[in-house]
């Protein structure tokens, strides 16, 4: 029974894995728990919404889509931390309106590829 649960431990490759497992859920669980405490749990959904504009313009430019998805997430994320500094919204108010209008932009910008079809299925 027992070498059933220590025979993967033989190979290298797995042994890295669980090492790069643990050292993910240590990160997220840190990560998680401050975003959580400083009520920002929105933030998560929204900044990977905000991406979308972001794969639309990659793809149109033909360029890599993680860049743009990147660019646009990062940017999002510090217009949500400009914005709610700036003003007297809530940071959750913020973050639904720019979670909003980027998403919104994104559907914008796909809607203008040749051969969109608005589909609802």
């Amino acid at each position: 029974m027992i070498d059933a649960l220590l025979d993967p431990l033989r190979y290298e490759f797995f042994i890295r894995a669980l090492i790069a497992a643990g050292l993910v859920g240590t990160v997220t669980a840190v990560v998680g728990t401050f975003v959580v405490l400083k009520g920002l749990a929105f933030i998560g959904d929204a900044v990977s919404h905000a991406a979308f504009p972001g794969l639309v313009v990659a793809f149109l430019l033909q360029g890599p889509y993680l860049l743009g998805a990147a660019v646009a997430a990062i940017a999002t994320s510090l217009a949500i931390g400009y914005v709610s500094q700036r003003t007297r919204l809530r940071m959750d108010t913020t973050i639904g309106v720019l979670f909003a209008g980027m998403f919104a932009l994104g559907i914008f910008l796909f809607s203008t590829i040749r051969g969109f079809v608005a589909d609802l299925f």
